[in-house]
């Protein structure tokens, strides 16, 4: 058992805020980058971000057979994006919404310093052009978040070995695009290009 689920222990079983106070801390920038990612609005994130830990602060005592509490925390904050959008536009362009796991490129151009950069630039822009919005969930909730399978599995409401299958197929796929020398860079730049982008 991980230190936050430990935490999540001791706040469930001796109502110690400090511990809540840790759990909050450890999640809510990657919170609100996932909901950047997934194309919500800022306020929007924030909103739900609130709403998310208010709730689990009050539900704390039915919550106990929580086993893993960043996979359900993550879970139930999109699940209340989804609830807060619903509430904003009509239900008919909901999944276009809640689907676009959308990523800007343009950060990129503050990095540029040299001729293979800016064709690495433009391969990356290829590569992220060429996944579907699955693929790059995965690829950002395992990579920069640093959930595992089962984790990403529950959030995305899909079986653990989709999940695994769907990363696996995914860095396949990435790497058939790139020649093996290019390849960690390019990693590099995607990775940057995810931190930079929605962590700021």
């Amino acid at each position: 058992m991980g230190p936050i689920d430990l935490s999540w222990r001791s706040f469930v079983e001796k109502g110690d805020e400090s511990s809540f106070s840790i759990i909050y801390n450890k999640h809510v920038d990657d919170l609100y980058s996932y909901g950047i990612s997934l194309g919500f609005q800022k306020e929007m994130c924030k909103d739900a971000i609130q709403d998310t830990f208010y709730k689990l602060y009050i539900s704390k005592d039915k919550l106990s057979q929580i086993q893993n509490i960043t996979a359900y925390i993550f879970k139930s904050f999109k699940h209340r994006l989804i609830d807060l959008t619903r509430k904003n536009i009509k239900e008919e362009t909901l999944d276009a919404i809640t689907e676009s796991f959308t990523v800007q490129v343009t950060v990129l151009d503050n990095i540029i310093d040299n001729e293979k950069t800016e064709i690495l630039k433009k391969k990356v822009i290829s590569l992220l052009n060429g996944l579907t919005d699955n693929q790059r969930e995965v690829v950002y909730l395992k990579y920069m978040i640093g959930l595992e399978h089962k984790e990403i599995a529950d959030i995305m409401n899909i079986r653990e070995e989709s999940a695994r299958k769907l990363l696996y197929r995914t860095m396949e796929k990435l790497r058939e695009q790139v020649s093996e020398e290019d390849f960690p860079e390019v990693l590099t730049i995607l990775f940057l290009l995810f931190s930079l982008e929605l962590f700021r």
